[in-house]
């Protein structure tokens, strides 16, 4: 790591510890390359300990570790398989494996303080022989270091093997440990690590009957996906642990900066319009600011020139008014652009354009006021939402005299002037002048508040522009395009795009002319997506896939009619294969030349907006442009099927930076003719894995509706935490468990819990456990049919199974549960809501009394024991608002944020988020003040769940029939 790098990583610690989410990172912090890929990360140093018939074991910080450095520790014992370890403060258990009596290992983690202590001690509850080997690693991300991790017990073999790890975002470090049973006087150097690893550490606990070998490596890895196995080897066929854990590295936002490309300004005495020309150099995707102003006649309306909106306006009583406008600058923008007045009047005007400007969402904020009489030009400060942006400032006063004044107006300090002139007039005169200052971070600006040394009325405005980031380098891309058409067909056969490789994200759009109620079968291993069609002209599917080892030459979509059809496939590369699409929208347009999609809100950042157009086309002959995508996308095809019945099709991309909001998403065409618009969001390989935001959007997103027929009063949603895209739903009193497409509600895998009869199942969670990540069915409810007339329980039930294997494919089974029963320490209580913490694995259940409000939060002891009743532990009473309707106050579903310490708290009619106090831990949350999100309006809302990495939460509701998966994201 260059020094330059240590500082930057230093500085997004502490950016991190405040709240602050982007910091540019300098040019040199790819200091390390492989023959895999680049990577950040780069080992620390490593240290190991041992000791025999002992309960505590101290192992040394590596020399020279650093805050945010990640730590990651395989601790092994001999015999004492049941021991219990206790970490010291800071460290978290990531797993354990253990055989049948010889071994147990524990691999833990931990982020280094600033203030790291120069060994962590570590105490088992029984005496035995214990050895540990700790790996310091820098370069980490520091507040999500962990991709994934897997571990397995060989038991008498010489094998160090591992189950195959699947990676979700690229240039990771994979930090390999095995402990192996061993009895001798001397130390054999026996571990070889697995192919392309490297060995940081190779020893062992010398014992002639308790010993262990222990030895740690580490590879530096390239593209996400499914790793090749990490499985090393001994020359002695003992039993042994393996541990392997990726740690993800940092990856910050690549940044750009506003830069202004030019000015004009214009004036007139008594015009009912204003002509403002184009500065010289303006291109497609600049933003231009045109500010206007005028004396007197306050009353006057302006009306721009097409392409331009408002963006704020400012007037005082009487004297004078003035206008802010924003336009973004096509590819064939016109030399002028006239403004209209409705009362002539003496009107001055500038125009600004600014490159390296968000052209999708160009402000970020804006305030004026106007100041009576006065030499000072104030305005209200500004809170940016966003770092890295510009202000443009705006001044514009009353002035009387026969030339203008040298200096006019000075503006704020800090900002560069880009003209200051006037418009001379006896009487009605007005000075103007426009500024422009990078901003750096996010938050508080100012006040930018201008001068000049006259007392006379002025107005102030300043518009806060937001940057347009740079996707980063190793962001999604276009590999390919390849489509196909035809006339009277029942199957479209479209080439594989050229260069495909494995882990691309295919995406095909598949249009039909006419025959809107036929039926799209895709090739095996492709996914619908979306479906959108107009009465009776044209309808559009989309469907997606994840390129294999091995992709056919081409993809065959058939249909159960024949008709004319045009379909396309586009390739990417550099997208998530685990979690490969982000969001998705489509709409029709009936006899229209504006090819509309509606906005979207992303989950993640880098990603890559993939957009389709399709229209209806009357002839044989092809235009010469068909669709024109929408500014600042670029297009891979533009293409025709010439027929009486015939289509256009295009496709394009834009790179996406920030998460959020996503706009101008629509095309456009010179025919009015029905068409279809959508627009696919791929997720980035190098996403960040999980986000946080404390604004939800006002409105929800109706994902899908749930069509597996096991599914009759669904009760709970869980994500998956082994598959991206994925929920689980369960109903309230069978043993069925289905998963379901996040993205459109459609069918994944059905399961059957075993080992179980259910009595009132009401949440349901996913959460770590000995097996890797649980499923937890909370059979937690006191009322229930299956109960005796007049009887209620005074026990209750948490049932545990692992999470089937859908990334291989597993669609049906059964899942084994185990039993943890449990009793409230002060009484029988009823209780829907459910719990998991998604790194503790710490249970918690929820109480429900809708006419008083209270909701107890209750806590599973640890260690959990299946088939031993434990009494829970009441951590608070948490008092929902009251309206005089208990369904508005009675708890139904809740769920913990997968990587910050919030959780969800739903009642029938409403959405609660509680948040933790910072540095307080998760259970402070239970305290906090709950503060009410946006409610998805359903009749018997009883299921929530946060998307897996953050970015939304879902809900639906039991009743009524048919059940619909609703979203609502970050704003």
């Amino acid at each position: 790591m260059t020094p330059f790098r240590s500082l930057w990583l230093t500085a997004a610690l502490l950016m991190a510890a405040c709240g602050t989410t982007e910091l540019a990172e300098p040019d040199d912090v790819l200091d390390a390359t492989t023959a895999q890929g680049l990577s950040t990360l780069s080992v620390r140093g490593t240290t190991s300990a041992s000791g025999l018939a002992t309960t505590t074991l101290s192992i040394p910080t590596p020399v020279g570790t650093a805050a945010g450095d990640v730590l990651v520790m395989q601790l092994s014992n001999r015999e004492a398989v049941a021991a219990v370890a206790t970490p010291p403060a800071g460290w978290t258990l990531l797993r354990s494996e253990q055989s049948a009596s010889a071994i147990k290992s524990w691999l833990f983690l931990r982020v280094a303080s600033a203030a790291e202590p120069s060994s962590h001690t570590f105490t088992l509850d029984l005496a035995s022989s214990m050895a540990a080997t700790l790996v310091a690693v820098s370069g980490a991300d520091p507040l999500q270091p962990i991709d994934v991790h897997v571990g397995q017990k060989n038991g008498n073999s010489a094998s160090l093997a591992l189950p195959v790890a699947t990676t979700s975002s690229a240039n990771g470090l994979a930090v390999w440990f095995s402990a192996q049973v061993w009895g001798g006087a001397a130390c054999p150097a026996v571990h070889t690590p697995p192919t392309g690893f490297t060995e940081q550490l190779d020893t062992c606990l010398v014992s002639s009957s308790r010993g262990v070998l222990h030895s740690a490596a580490t590879s530096e890895l390239g593209a996400a996906g499914a790793q090749p196995a990490f499985t090393g080897s001994s020359t002695l066929p003992n039993t042994n642990i393996t541990h392997a854990v990726v740690l993800r590295p940092l990856q910050p936002p690549a940044t750009g900066e506003i830069t202004l490309v030019g000015t004009t300004h214009a004036s007139g005495t008594t015009v009912t319009s204003l002509t403002l020309s184009t500065p010289t150099g303006v291109a497609a995707g600049n933003v231009l600011l045109a500010h206007l102003a005028n004396r007197n006649q306050i009353g006057a309306e302006l009306t721009p020139p097409a392409g331009w909106t408002l963006v704020r306006t400012d007037m005082s009583t009487w004297s004078i008014r003035s206008w802010v406008f924003v336009r973004v600058a096509t590819a064939s923008e016109p030399a002028s652009h006239t403004f209209q007045s409705s009362i002539a009047s003496n009107l001055v005007g500038n125009l600004v354009a600014y490159a390296g400007v968000n052209p999708a969402n160009p402000i970020d904020t804006h305030a004026g006021k106007s100041n009576s009489g006065s030499t000072a030009f104030t305005t209200p400060q500004l809170s940016t939402s966003t770092a890295g942006g510009a202000a443009v400032w705006f001044g514009a006063q009353a002035w009387t005299g026969a030339a203008c004044p040298t200096p006019a107006i000075e503006p704020p300090v800090g900002f560069a002037e880009t003209y200051d002139t006037c418009l001379v007039s006896s009487s009605q005169g007005l000075v103007f002048n426009a500024a422009f200052m990078p901003l750096a971070g996010a938050g508080l600006q100012g006040p930018f508040n201008g001068s000049s040394t006259f007392a006379e009325t002025n107005v102030a405005q300043v518009v806060a522009l937001r940057r347009a980031e740079v996707a980063p380098s190793s962001g999604v891309a276009l590999r390919g395009s390849s489509r196909h058409s035809g006339l009277s067909i029942a199957s479209l056969s479209i080439p594989k795009p050229s260069g495909t490789e494995a882990n691309d994200a295919l995406i095909a759009r598949v249009t039909v002319r006419n025959n809107i109620s036929a039926t799209v079968t895709p090739p095996a291993g492709w996914t619908f997506l979306r479906s959108e069609q107009s009465a009776w002209a044209i309808r559009t599917w989309i469907f997606y896939r994840v390129a294999g080892a091995s992709e056919p030459a081409s993809y065959a979509f058939g249909l159960d009619a024949t008709t004319h059809m045009a379909g396309s496939v586009e390739a990417f590369s550099g997208v998530d294969p685990i979690q490969p699409i982000d969001v998705h929208a489509g709409q029709k347009n009936g006899d229209s030349a504006s090819f509309t999609v509606p906005d979207v809100v992303t989950g993640s950042a880098g990603g890559l907006a993939v957009w389709y157009g399709s229209q209806v086309w009357p002839d044989a002959t092809c235009p010469a442009t068909g669709i024109e995508p929408p500014l600042g996308f670029t297009e891979a095809f533009d293409a025709c099927l010439g027929h009486t019945n015939g289509l256009l099709f295009n496709a394009a991309y834009r790179s996406l930076t920030a998460p959020g909001l996503q706009t101008g998403l629509s095309g456009s065409s010179a025919f009015v003719q029905t068409n279809t618009a959508h627009v696919i969001v791929l997720r980035a390989a190098n996403a960040p894995s999980c986000m946080v935001g404390d604004t939800y959007a006002s409105t929800f997103t109706l994902q899908g509706t749930v069509t597996a027929p096991e599914i009759v009063e669904p009760s709970g949603l869980a994500a998956s935490r082994v598959v991206g895209n994925a929920l689980y739903v369960h109903n309230e009193d069978t043993t069925a468990i289905v998963a379901i497409n996040t993205l459109n509600a459609s069918t994944i895998g059905t399961f059957n819990v075993t080992n179980v009869t259910p009595a009132d199942w009401e949440d349901l969670a996913t959460g770590p456990c000995p097996s890797g990540s649980c499923i937890f069915i909370g059979d937690i409810g006191k009322w229930s049919a299956n109960f005796p007339p007049g009887g209620s329980p005074t026990s209750f039930t948490i049932y545990r199974v692992p999470e089937p294997d859908l990334a291989n494919g597993q669609t049906s089974g059964g899942l084994v549960a185990e039993a943890f029963p449990f009793v409230y320490p002060d009484g029988a209580k009823d209780a829907e809501s459910l719990m998991v913490h998604p790194t503790t694995g710490d249970i918690y259940v929820v109480t429900k009394n809708g006419g008083t409000g209270q909701s107890g939060v209750y806590k599973f002891p640890q260690p959990l024991t299946p088939g031993v009743q434990a009494t829970l532990i009441h951590l608070h009473t948490i008092q929902l608002p009251l309206n005089g309707d208990a369904n508005f106050s009675a708890a139904t579903a809740a769920a913990i944020h997968p990587c910050a310490d919030r959780f969800l708290l739903r009642t029938y009619r409403t959405v609660y988020e509680f948040r933790a106090t910072p540095g307080l831990g998760f259970e402070s949350a239970v305290f906090a003040t709950p503060v009410t999100l946006t409610d998805t309006t359903e009749g018997q809302g009883e299921a929530i769940e946060y998307e897996a990495n953050g970015a939304s939460y879902f809900t639906m509701s039991e009743s009524p029939s048919p059940f619909r998966l609703k979203r609502v994201p970050l704003r």
